[in-house]
């Protein structure tokens, strides 16, 4: 009967603990998107520093192999511009379940328990801490989701941007040479 008890404490501590981890972890998630967010802003703003060079340099007609690179480099910065602004999009991050989802299943899982006779607190806490770890796995996984969709977007910029980037110093230099 000892050892019962002792692996039901050992349970019950291990589903806390494993919960709280999971809320972290739910946390970050929605950390990591505002992260995101941010790094596509400033990112909007590099993009608007170059696309200002490149449309100031096209209106002074630059003639040659620099008037080319910088057409492909406006292009490169539409595309940045498109891709920064769908990392951007409003995503619904799932937040945590309402209170009164929770009150109904303590009292699914109270009148449940209550046709047992001897059926312990802990039993029931652990059912219930079993379905906090499962909400809590749902919204981590849903959010990840959102948050690599952004991520993608977000890569997909910097990289448009960084060719851009990459295709005016060339032309600055031809410009200067």
């Amino acid at each position: 009967m000892a050892t019962h008890v002792q692996v039901t404490q050992f349970q019950d501590e291990a589903y806390k603990h494993i919960l709280a981890e999971m809320n972290s972890k739910d946390d970050l998630t929605f950390r990591v998107g505002d992260t995101l967010d941010m790094k596509a802003s400033i990112l909007l703003a590099a993009i608007t520093l170059l696309a200002t060079q490149v449309f100031y340099f096209l209106d002074k007609r630059q003639a040659g192999l620099a008037y080319y690179l910088l057409l492909v480099s406006a292009v490169l910065l539409a595309g940045a511009t498109v891709a920064a602004f769908l990392e951007l999009r409003p995503r619904k991050y799932i937040i945590p379940i309402p209170e009164k989802s929770g009150i109904d299943r303590a009292a699914e899982l109270k009148r449940f328990y209550s046709q047992h006779e001897g059926v312990e607190v802990e039993t029931m806490m652990a059912e219930f801490t079993k379905d906090q770890m499962g909400w809590a796995q749902s919204r981590i996984s849903t959010n990840m989701d959102i948050n690599k969709t952004k991520a993608d977007w977000l890569e997909r910029s910097f990289y448009l941007t960084a060719c851009a980037m990459i295709l005016n110093i060339i032309a600055l230099f031809m410009r200067l040479f």
